[in-house]
């Protein structure tokens, strides 16, 4: 090999050199792959706001504090009415408005309405008109104790298989009217959609309980009895 052409040789193998140190940098200096971050972007969201739109969903379908104090107040009451605890049941009474007795699902203007100090006894054999009787029109004439047997709970109501606030479930010819009669008011409906399998449903029963709130607190205004009616 010729000396004159040492010095190009030299040069030439630098310039190699230089490529293939470059090359090894910009290998070490990129940003490693990240699975994690690919799926974020690639899905528009990260994870976080994902946990955040699970909670949401789920706090949205549990049911709010006021239903569930509502739920509990009804379920309260039918306990007592289940052990004929009337001292129980006057603590849970509206005291301006008293509470309503309606025997079928329609309150009217012949409903009885008692304030707490006020509630009948078991023992008091009076008869009191509480209503006009579906079909016949007969008056309907009993003491308080044969009117709760027959139009407040008849049924063990506190074992319904069908436990729903503020949505009616049993409904027939004569609707519920609570809600107009006591604007604001919730409900619970104890139902049971019926004994026989013979009557198709038309043996329903249902024991609505009606509260309006008072400060925060749920008081009781009606016990409706409802059925099916002609």
């Amino acid at each position: 090999m010729k000396p004159r052409m040492l010095p190009y040789l030299a040069a030439l193998l630098a310039v190699m050199l230089l490529a293939g140190c470059g090359g090894g940098n910009d290998d070490r200096n990129a940003a490693p792959h990240s699975p994690g971050t690919a799926v974020a972007s690639q899905s528009g969201s990260t994870p976080s706001e994902s946990a955040s739109a699970t909670s949401s969903s789920s706090a949205s379908a549990a049911p709010s504090d006021s239903q569930q104090t509502l739920s509990a107040a009804a379920k309260d009451v039918v306990e007592a009415l289940r052990d004929r605890n009337l001292k129980r049941l006057s603590s849970w009474i509206d005291p301006k408005l008293g509470l309503r007795f309606s025997p079928y699902a329609a309150m009217t203007e012949e409903d009885q309405i008692f304030k707490p100090e006020a509630l009948p006894s078991f023992k008091s054999q009076d008869k009191i008109k509480w209503g006009t009787a579906d079909g016949s029109g007969d008056p309907i004439e009993l003491s308080f104790r044969d009117y709760f047997d027959k139009f407040v709970y008849d049924k063990d109501f506190d074992t319904a298989p069908s436990i729903s606030a503020n949505k009616l479930v049993g409904k027939g010819n004569t609707v519920y009217n609570g809600q107009d009669t006591y604007p604001g008011s919730s409900f619970v409906e104890f139902h049971f959609p019926g004994f026989d399998d013979s009557t198709d449903g038309m043996d329903w029963e249902s024991l609505i309980v009606t509260f309006v709130q008072d400060g925060g607190d749920w008081r009781l205004v009606a016990l409706t009895h409802a059925q099916w009616t002609i």
